[in-house]
Formats: C-alpha cells, structure tokens, sequence
C-alpha cells in the first residue's frame, strides 16, 4: 500500500469516526491528515520546479497555425511549439472527462472508471490517487481554474481529489445544467472552493486572471497550477473584437467564434509565459499545453442534425490556401476512434530538465502525464495499476526502447453500460486497428496517414494480434468492474447537496439527458441542442444517492434551478425516496416544494416530480435539481 492509499483508508476511517460522534468537518480531518504528510517535506530546502499545466477543450490537432493552419492566429502558441518538446504522437480519448480521468490518476480511463461525459458516468471515484494528491505529497500547493468535469458534488469534487485551491465551473461546458443558473460565459458565477462568487468579463480571462492571482501569492512551496479551460468548447463564444477578424478572412459566424476562442486563448497562454518569464523562473517552470481530443470543429455538417449553412466548408477554404493540410490530414474529429479524434497536440517545456527540443514521434499517451510529471519532481513514490509510463528518458534524449513496442488503446464508450462493441482503436507502431461491432479495419499509416485503405486482408498477422491485444485489455477491464457513482448525503463537506438532472441514473434510449441548458448570448450563433423549454420530453428519473448519515433532511424540489425562480405551475410535488413516495402541496406560483424525510443510511434511489393527479401520482412534470439538506 503506498503512503497516499495509507493517508485515503485512514481518512475513510476518521470519516466513519465522525458521523458517529462530533468532529470537525472530513474537509478539515483531511486538511490535517495530509498536512502532517507534506510539513515533513515542505521544511527541507525545496527546488522543485513550479507545473502550469494547460489543456483546452475540442482544439484538435489542426487547431494551431503552427500546425500548418494558415487562418487562425496563435502566434504565442506557435512560439511555445517551436522552443518546447513536441509528442507528435500523442493520444487522448476521443472526449473530454475520459481524458481527464486518465491524465489526473495514470490509468486508462475504463480503468479509472470513467467512460462518458453524462449519467454519473464521469464521476472520478476517491479510490484512486490523483496527480494533485500525489503532488501534494511533494510538498506541492495545488490549484486548479476552469473546467473539472470528473463529478459536481462530494466526494468526487477537486477539492475532495487533492486540491488546496479550487475555481471553476459546473458540469462539463459553462451553462450545462450543473453549472450556475444563465451563465453564459460573460459575467457569470463559479464556484470557489465550493461557494458561489460572481465574475466579471469573458471566461477565458477569468480563469487565468484567477491562476496569475494564485501564482503571484508569496509561498514557500512550489506550485501546481492547472489550467483545464472551457474553451473552445461549444457553445462558440468570444469577445467580438476576437470573432470579427476571422469573419473578414471569410469563415461564417460559428467557425469564427471557434477560432476566436482559440486567439483568445494564445493572448492568455502569452500573458502567463511572460510572467513566468518576468518572475524570474521561467528555467524551473514545466509548462504543458495540450488539448483533450480532436476538434468539434468539421469542416462540414452536412451529414448531421446541425443546420450546415451555419458551419463553412473549410475544405473549399483549402483551395484559396493549396499548403494546408486540415487536420493534419488526419481522419475524424472529436469522438471518432480514427486518429483526428484522439491524437493531439502536446508541448512541453523545461528549461532547468535539460529536455530535448523539437518533435519526438514516440507513441504516447495522456496515463504517461501522471508519472513523468512525478518523476520530473523527484518523487520516488510507488503508484500500483498505473498503465502510464515515465517518458523523461524520452523527453530528455529523443528516444526511449521500452516504448517502441507498447501499444495504446482509445475507446468511446458513451453509453450507460461499457461493451466490448463500442468504436476502440488499438495502436502499435504504425499500425491502428479501428473495431466497432465485433468488424474491424487495418490502417497503416506509414502509407495511409488519412486512414482511408484498410489493408486488414494484407495483414492477417497484425489483425490476429491487435484483436488479442484488445481482448486482454477487455478482460482486464471486466475483471476490475465498472462501477455505479452514488453521490453522498448527509456528509458536512458539503450540505446541502445539490442534485442535478444531468446525473439521472438508468436513463433510457429513447430519453435525451438534459446536459446542456444553452442559455442564449446576446449575439447571432448557432442554437446549441438544449432542454430549456423542451422540458415536456424528459420524465423524472433516479439519482444514486449514499447516505452517510441517518436522519431528518429537508428536501427541495425544483422545476428549474433556484435562481430561475420559475413556477411549477403544478399541484402537488412527489419524493420517492427508495420507494416510498412523499407528497407535498405546491403552492400558488411557488418554484418549488419542501418536503421533510427521514432517510435511511446507505446507497439507495431518490427521485422528483410534479403532478396534478394526487390519486395515482404520476410524474407529469420532472424536477430537474434536488437539494438535500441535514437538519
């Protein structure tokens, strides 16, 4: 057992300590815990080198001018690639909280239990050890700004995964449904180490002006600042003095919001790099910039549900430009198995590491992050079931034998249940065997690098050992389990608890989830696929809630969120709390009901409607968010 799984199973028993008699607060006791840990490695002399972590979301590999994009202006971006290390063979999952689940714990993202964006299924259990904690035991001050992704209430939050210092947004984009009421990435509210504080200016900004704020703090520890941004995810906003010059090159109004992200991005991306510079601590800094799959970007819709006369076909806009290669010339975008939805940028740069410069075409993946940042630092700490390797021989000399043999394995999964069936790319050396549906295709991309000829008749060898490899990856998976995430009830970290619909549970095929709320900018763009005023297509459906406490909880329902204020325009409201179904009246133009239970301790189902029919109590109207509150 390592020393952080130590620290987590004392934890949990200090937890369990505490609900049966008075303490101070889990946040505190692991505050405690973990300080212990840390004074004894903060009070030696410490030249660990400060970590500014940035990835963006849905910048594909196409998405910087330095990768042969001649429209779109990155010129700090360009700068940082041209001076810094380049993995450019570089793989991510083909969407974003898989991703991030697999650069923060090592593993795979099946491994680390996260395979879809929605349904709880995004949720980063405490049993694994994260790349802050395992910072933390470093002597590292931990901080993160922007966008999480890996689970909104306790004990999957930031600030319950290692975190001193926690800015961000709900959810998985600014105005999905768990993230603060009508944000819209102007002016809106976030969440400070869990409460609520009111912002000003474009989110972008928001998030590095709140890391240069953390970074110019006087300390004595060296810093982890992560930077994972909203941007430039949909929906495609940014300031106009940004979408404008892109308009003027031709691009319709969505591509130019994309792009104007993008350049938004790089004028932040310069700003910390001179400050870097400034302080003096530019050679002792690592600083990452990366992205966390392909681009959601194409350069078409046509074949999609989107009105295509919003988006352009950038192909036609190769022609005015003959040396560009969109996309790197690679096939698919975000949540595609072919390589342009996984494989991404990389750089990283490290003056002080004496790593080499230039573009290292080793296959790599995002579960090396974890151990290579760790051995970077120093640390000698012993992490069981990673599937990331160290890549510092690799950085710091070009070349690394061990890794000429390995292979990666992307899915997109993205359902409630995870199959072997699902889109899974294997890579191996130049190879990528592509499988959906038990039928697979052969690409080799020494000859093929768009991926358009499968050469699987040509090759049975390679075919018979790509599908034993993505069986035994299976089976690993099997084995290991994939869990159902119960947010926890009645536990002081965080109450009340606000439950949300975006974390329904056993929702069915033909049910949409409500995401995304898609509260509109006041400007012209693409109406986003949304469930504000479609609320009649949705039926209320379980949250999995664990109680830790036994007791009396005050439970409010809500047609919309509080802020809202919108009324039910219903009768009565219904809590089926494990099956026992509680009714309360709704009165006037009230926005809510309260209703009072006793909630037994454990894992078990809650549930919120409104209704008319007090007779038969069916669920007429759903409620989209729950607070549960421990008296």
């Amino acid at each position: 057992m390592t020393k952080l799984s130590s620290i987590k199973t004392a934890l949990g028993l200090a937890l369990g300590l505490c609900l049966l008699s008075a303490c101070s607060s889990p946040d505190t006791q692991s505050s405690n815990l973990k300080q212990k840990t840390h004074n004894t490695t903060s009070t030696q002399p410490n030249d660990k080198p400060d970590i500014v972590f940035i990835v963006t979301d849905d910048q594909g590999w196409g998405d910087i001018g330095f990768n042969n994009n001649p429209i779109l202006e990155t010129p700090n971006i360009d700068k940082l690639a041209q001076t810094s290390t380049r993995l450019t063979n570089f793989h991510v999952d083909p969407t974003c909280s898989p991703t991030r689940s697999a650069l923060l714990t090592g593993k795979h993202s099946l491994k680390a239990g996260v395979w879809h964006t929605i349904l709880g299924r995004y949720m980063l259990g405490p049993e694994h050890v994260t790349l802050a904690e395992a910072l933390k035991d470093q002597g590292y001050d931990t901080a993160i700004f922007g966008k999480w992704h890996l689970g909104d209430n306790y004990p999957y939050r930031p600030q319950d995964q290692g975190f001193d210092e926690v800015f961000i947004h709900g959810g998985g984009g600014v105005g999905q449904t768990p993230d603060y009421w009508g944000n819209t990435q102007f002016d809106d509210t976030y969440f400070r180490n869990g409460e609520l504080e009111k912002t000003q200016g474009y989110a972008t900004k928001v998030w590095f002006d709140a890391a240069l704020e953390h970074m110019r703090k006087p300390r004595t520890k060296p810093l982890f600042t992560f930077i994972p941004l909203n941007a430039p995810h949909g929906p495609y906003r940014a300031p106009e003095e940004y979408i404008q010059p892109y308009i003027e090159k031709g691009l319709a109004r969505t591509a130019a919001s994309f792009y104007g992200m993008i350049t938004y991005i790089d004028d932040e991306v310069g700003r910390v790099r001179e400050f870097i510079r400034q302080s003096g601590k530019e050679d002792n800094t690592i600083f990452i910039y990366m992205t966390d799959n392909g681009s959601s970007l194409k350069p078409t819709w046509d074949n999609t549900k989107l009105n295509s006369k919003k988006f352009p076909d950038i192909e036609k806009l190769s022609q005015k430009h003959p040396n560009w290669i969109h996309n790197g010339n690679m096939r698919g975008y975000k949540g595609s198995v072919h390589e342009g939805g996984h494989r991404v940028p990389f750089y990283i740069s490290y003056p002080k590491g004496k790593l080499t410069t230039g573009a290292i075409d080793a296959l790599t993946a995002h579960y090396d992050i974890m151990p290579t940042l760790l051995d970077l630092v120093g640390s000698e700490q012993s992490l069981p079931n990673l599937d990331g390797t160290s890549l510092v021989k690799l950085l710091k000399e070009g070349k690394d034998n061990k890794l000429d043999s390995r292979s990666v394995i992307i899915t997109n999964q993205r359902v409630y249940h995870p199959s072997q069936l699902r889109p899974t790319a294997i890579a191996y050396k130049h190879w990528r065997y592509v499988t959906f549906n038990n039928k697979g295709e052969l690409f080799d991309l020494r000859n093929d690098p768009s991926q358009q000829v499968n050469v699987a008749k040509q090759h049975p060898s390679v075919v018979t050992l790509l599908k034993q490899k993505h069986q035994n990856w299976w089976q690993e998976n099997v084995e290991l389990g994939f869990k159902d995430r119960y947010i926890h009830v009645g536990n002081p970290a965080e109450n009340p608890v606000r439950l949300n619909a975006m974390d329904w549970m056993e929702v069915p095929d033909k049910q949409p989830v409500p995401w995304f709320i898609g509260h509109q900018s006041p400007s012209e763009e693409y109406d986003y696929i949304h469930w504000l005023t479609e609320e009649d297509k949705y039926f209320a459906l379980p949250w999995y809630i664990d109680v830790e406490k036994a007791g009396h909880y005050q439970v409010k329902a809500y047609f919309h969120d509080i802020p809202a204020a919108t009324p039910v325009q219903k009768q009565f409201c219904v809590i089926d709390a494990n099956g026992e179904k509680h009714v309360q009246k709704v009165w006037g133009r009230a926005s809510h009901c309260v209703v009072d239970i006793m909630l037994k301790p454990g894992k078990q189902k809650i549930t919120a409607w409104f209704t008319d029919n007090k007779q038969n109590l069916t669920s007429e109207k759903a409620a989209f968010y729950l607070y549960l509150d421990k008296i």
